[in-house]
């Protein structure tokens, strides 16, 4: 019921907003029911809510730093009204690209993601939202926390562990850029392809300024990466700022991760783990040449 009144609210303002009358055709799948498909006579969008209150702050926010973005040429679809409902729950309204995410990153795939994640070279559109001072800090207050969570789980989460260790060994905090844009979320199941080529870069809420080593790491732990494809990723990412960064912004993924595996099935939880460490030891391997 009050999910229902928080969609009427955002339904209302965006109409009024963008002076069209928006309805909705259905509820988006994989979503966890805080999007919709939306239609007008104007066309189509998508409009989301804020999955909480603590959260709606960052998404107000974002609609600046998307506008930045989409201005230097990044191809995230624009936000056509944005705002909060009288509970505190942010909406946007983004428009809608036609597209679809691919399952498996081959090599063409790679060579369209890389020219993409280059594309936020340089871009800064939050600097006051760092994501490299979001990876320092964890590394350096928070890991053994990680550490511990992930040993936890039993021997296949201890592997991780040391996997990612041997990732980490000398790592210097201080050797992060801060000028580019960073999505926060880069996965396949957030750029949408269209006759082979990225068509958008959706689920953004969380962009900030710091190295898109970060995204690049974020996308390394998807599950179906051909060999040829992992090796052009993991040599662009390298190219940033050198392997170390890169193999620190992957350990930080991948033990993060583990604390939202926790919550599901235990063999999907012990499955992921273990593919986590093989990408770790992947990694290890093509930055240790």
């Amino acid at each position: 019921m009050q999910q229902d009144l928080q969609l009427a609210e955002a339904l209302h303002a965006v109409s009024a907003t963008t002076q069209t009358d928006w309805r909705v055709v259905e509820l988006a799948t994989g979503t966890r029911g805080r999007t919709w498909r939306l239609t007008s006579v104007s066309g189509d969008a998508v409009l989301k809510l804020a999955p909480d209150r603590q959260w709606s702050s960052q998404v107000l926010r974002a609609a600046a730093a998307v506008a930045r973005s989409r201005a230097a040429g990044y191809p995230t679809p624009p936000w056509l009204a944005s705002g909060i409902t009288d509970d505190g729950i942010a909406y946007h309204l983004q428009a809608l690209v036609a597209g679809a995410p691919v399952a498996v990153v081959g090599p063409d795939e790679a060579r369209e993601l890389i020219r993409v994640l280059e594309l936020q070279a340089g871009i800064d559109p939050d600097p006051d939202r760092s994501w490299s001072d979001h990876c320092s800090d964890v590394l350096t207050s928070q890991l053994p926390t990680l550490r511990a969570r992930a040993g936890s789980t039993g021997r296949d989460g201890r592997a991780l562990v040391a996997a990612c260790d041997r990732l980490l060994d000398g790592w210097d905090p201080r050797s992060q850029p801060r000028v580019d844009l960073v999505h926060g979320d880069f996965r396949p199941a957030n750029v949408l392809f269209h006759q082979r080529e990225v068509a958008g870069v959706v689920d953004i809420e969380a962009i900030g300024s710091g190295s898109r080593v970060f995204d690049y790491a974020t996308l390394l732990d998807h599950q179906r990466i051909e060999p040829a494809a992992l090796e052009l990723l993991v040599t662009a990412a390298a190219a940033v700022a050198g392997p170390g960064l890169l193999r620190a912004c992957f350990a930080l993924v991948a033990l993060d991760l583990v604390d939202y595996l926790t919550a599901g099935p235990e063999d999907h939880r012990v499955l992921r783990i273990r593919e986590l460490t093989t990408r770790a030891q992947q990694i290890d391997r093509l930055t240790s040449r």
